[in-house]
């Protein structure tokens, strides 16, 4: 291609932005001319993309949430539908966020005028647990699926895609972790003091139904091993007044922002939100308690659709209980601490515990998945 290209990019949540901004970053290096727009959070804005919309504004969580919040999710696909037909993409990148993306994959191919660009979908939808007849779907919408665990490679070219495993992107995401020492004294702990995480999610929505879960579990703990110190991981694009409102009763619970990779890194161990926290904390190998609660209905819907015995990544990559998962009911106060307990005070379970973990991070693979992704966008460009 002699002309600078454009490129749309898309990704809906704040775990696809970390990884769309080193894609853009890596496009923006081989092209610095090109025309690179779409839906991204601040990462991938400050990387270099022109933003139709922030994905900030399109974190929702569970088929409830989306229809509450449809008519705003129709207006963002018309604008994007817009947008392209004015600029032309020679190619399509979409990251994660399948409910949005496959839906717009589909309007494209409809409204025509397309047909040239082609298509790479990075962070393949998780055809292996929701809808398996999905894979072959993807196989039709797209030119290239760029995956970042090694099984579904096979899974999808047995579906008729063409795929490459690229690798995780957060193993180059992740920055430097300071010692436990000078993290712990900066929130007023002990070097030696033994700490639980508590990850109650990034949505709104999520923290106002975990939060609360995860305070009462405190109380309990503290009944029994009142030496335990507790850190809240707070996530960026929330308001900190939801976390004041929530937390205005509870006494000696440190709350630290943006710090929830060294959380993980230190902490003896941690209840974590069910989702991209969990992958996360696989790759730091402390001891965790795997949780989640979403309403009713989607729980319902879910259970119709899922495929698959374990909702964990670190349980689904390993095939069996790596890690303790509770779902719904089961993610009570009384639930959470009687996962936790063990792996806080059983020295046996806590080393095998690292052990499995150490055993899923091999999964990851190695550096570079941007570069990889960038290079493989390059090739459907000529």
């Amino acid at each position: 291609m002699n002309n600078p290209p454009t490129i749309f990019i898309s990704a809906g949540e704040a775990s696809g932005d970390a990884h769309g901004a080193g894609v853009v970053a890596e496009l923006r290096r081989r092209y610095p001319e090109a025309d690179l727009f779409g839906i991204g959070g601040d990462r991938m804005a400050k990387a270099g993309l022109d933003l139709i919309e922030n994905s900030r504004r399109m974190s929702f969580m569970g088929f409830a949430e989306v229809v509450r919040h449809l008519p705003f999710i129709l207006s963002v696909r018309r604008r994007v539908l817009l947008e392209i037909r004015r600029r032309k993409p020679d190619l399509f990148i979409f990251i994660d966020y399948p409910g949005f993306h496959l839906s717009l994959l589909k309007k494209l191919k409809r409204m025509g005028g397309v047909e040239k660009a082609k298509v790479l979908y990075y962070i393949a939808p998780q055809v292996w647990a929701w809808k398996p007849g999905r894979a072959k779907l993807l196989a039709e919408l797209t030119h290239h699926i760029a995956v970042i665990f090694p099984f579904e490679v096979e899974i999808l070219e047995k579906a008729g895609a063409h795929a490459t495993f690229v690798g995780h992107p957060l193993l180059d995401e992740i920055g430097p972790i300071p010692p436990r020492g000078q993290f712990f004294k900066g929130l007023g702990l002990e070097p030696d003091d033994r700490v639980v995480g508590l990850f109650p999610g990034s949505r709104k929505q999520e923290i106002r139904r975990h939060l609360p879960i995860l305070l009462q579990t405190v109380k309990y703990l503290r009944r029994f091993q009142p030496e335990l110190k507790f850190i809240v991981a707070e996530a960026p694009g929330v308001p900190i007044t939801l976390y004041d409102r929530l937390m205005k009763d509870s006494v000696g619970i440190v709350r630290a922002f943006g710090v929830s990779h060294a959380i993980l890194a230190h902490a003896n161990a941690s209840l974590v939100k069910s989702g991209s926290t969990t992958v996360e904390a696989v790759y730091f190998g402390n001891p965790f308690v795997v949780f989640y609660r979403t309403s009713w209905l989607s729980y319902l819907i879910g259970k119709r659709l899922v495929k698959v015995p374990f909702i964990a990544m670190p349980n689904l990559l390993a095939g069996e209980k790596v890690v303790p998962e509770l779902i719904q009911d089961e993610a009570s106060p009384d639930g959470l601490v009687g996962a936790i307990v063990p792996l806080l005070n059983l020295p046996a379970e806590v080393e095998a515990c690292r052990a499995r973990l150490r055993k899923v991070r091999e999964q990851f693979g190695q550096p570079g998945a941007a570069v990889r992704v960038a290079e493989i966008a390059s090739n459907l460009l000529l």
